[in-house]
């Protein structure tokens, strides 16, 4: 699960959860006003803000590309018969 732990008022988070939002994955987000700099928790690993983020975002797009790209309709036109599946 990708969780978004992030202080209310930080306009670097909402670009962050804007991300998010605009890949289609299922994340939460935990409001901590002790949280300076916003960071996400995925797996047991924190990713903080800055190149490290930067390269996760890159890697979560990536397998979300692949893994729908296998997810889409398998639908053909035979030519020899003009059946579509």
């Amino acid at each position: 699960m990708i969780t978004l732990l992030r202080n209310k008022h930080d306009t670097e988070a909402d670009l962050i959860e804007d991300r998010l939002k605009k890949l289609v994955v299922a994340y939460k987000t935990v409001i901590d006003p002790q949280i300076d700099s916003a960071y996400i928790e995925e797996s047991g690993n924190k990713v903080v803000q800055g190149d490290h983020m930067e390269t996760w975002f890159r890697q979560l797009e990536s397998e979300l590309s692949w893994q729908r790209s296998l997810s889409g309709d398998g639908c053909f036109i035979d030519p020899e018969t003009g059946n579509i599946c």
